[in-house]
């Protein structure tokens, strides 16, 4: 469908655009040009010939035509911390957070900037005025849909994971948790664990070194951190513990024998690796296995059971 641009990026605007796609990046210009000139909320505004429009953002648009670039030339190179860089002068120049909060977030996955998504999301978040403005349909679906994409298509689950967590931070945010508490799991590394919680829904198996159920919830406080597990996704979240899930009661033996066994360990290892699983039409399903190493050489490992349909915890 032909559409027409009836609302152009004045001339210092189109100037910063250029200056992004050049790839060294001169941001003490960006900044000028946005005090003299350019506006931090300038959009252009395309119209469609069944009367719909398209808005878009001059920020969401240095971001992602940088992407496109850095990924179609060899010789294109850009700093890995661009987007947070750029991010941050058009909030310290005025960008209207509250009215741009999904748009933002609507594009945030196609700066494929995972060493920085948690910083950007807080960075978001932390200047919203008003959380009514904040739509998590909107703000959410093309996150979910690259994470879905990532984890079954690209089998880049360690992506994907990154994805997940600003997406459980932007939907945390909207249910009262506090997002500078989000952490990459990566932080967790080295620190002692001092307790485990596990919450759990239709428990099906518990044995002493193995435990299934439909959904697991993991909370392993750590001697600064809690590293969370939903599933097949782990992060640091030290808000409060909440799970929609049943805890464990004192005889499940699954958690006895965990904490018996990494009780006062440090965390010195966690991947995410690739596990194929054929399904009962022989189609081979990539699913997340997420291994956690402590420093006995006991390992946790968490990933999906055979029938596809449960989650598995398992001590070796």
């Amino acid at each position: 469908m032909e559409s027409k641009c009836i609302k152009k990026f004045n001339q210092y605007e189109e100037e910063i655009h250029n200056i992004c796609l050049q790839g060294k990046i001169d941001y003490e210009k960006i900044n000028y040009l946005l005090k003299n000139g350019a506006s931090a909320n300038a959009i252009e505004i395309y119209e469609y010939e069944n009367g719909e429009r398209d808005e878009e953002l001059l920020l969401t648009q240095c971001w992602l035509d940088a992407s496109v670039r850095l990924n179609e030339l060899e010789k294109y190179e850009i700093e890995d911390d661009y987007c947070v860089k750029l991010l941050k002068i058009f909030i310290e120049n005025g960008l209207n957070i509250d009215k741009y909060v999904n748009h933002l977030f609507e594009n945030i996955q196609w700066t494929y900037d995972e060493k920085h998504y948690i910083e950007m999301t807080k960075m978001i978040l932390n200047k919203l005025k008003d959380k009514r403005n904040l739509n998590l349909e909107r703000s959410l679906s093309g996150i979910g849909t690259e994470e879905s994409y990532n984890n079954i298509c690209k089998v880049n689950h360690k992506y994907a994971n990154e994805l997940s967590t600003i997406y459980e931070m932007i939907e945390g945010y909207k249910n009262g948790k506090d997002v500078n508490k989000y952490f990459n799991y990566e932080k967790i590394i080295d620190q002692k664990i001092k307790n485990i919680n596990i919450f759990c829904d239709n428990l099906k198996v518990d044995f002493s070194n193995k435990m299934i159920a439909e959904n697991i919830d993991i909370f392993i406080e750590c001697e600064n951190d809690i590293l969370t597990i939903q599933n097949k996704y782990i992060f640091i979240d030290n808000n409060k513990i909440r799970s929609n899930f049943k805890r464990t009661d004192k005889d499940n033996r699954f958690q006895a024998q965990l904490e018996k066994s990494i009780i006062n360990q440090k965390i010195i290892n966690i991947e995410l690796l690739n596990e194929e699983i054929c399904g009962k039409t022989k189609t081979i399903y990539n699913i997340t296995k997420i291994v956690v190493t402590f420093k006995n050489n006991k390992k946790f490992i968490i990933d999906t059971d055979e029938a596809l349909s449960n989650m598995r915890i398992t001590i070796c």
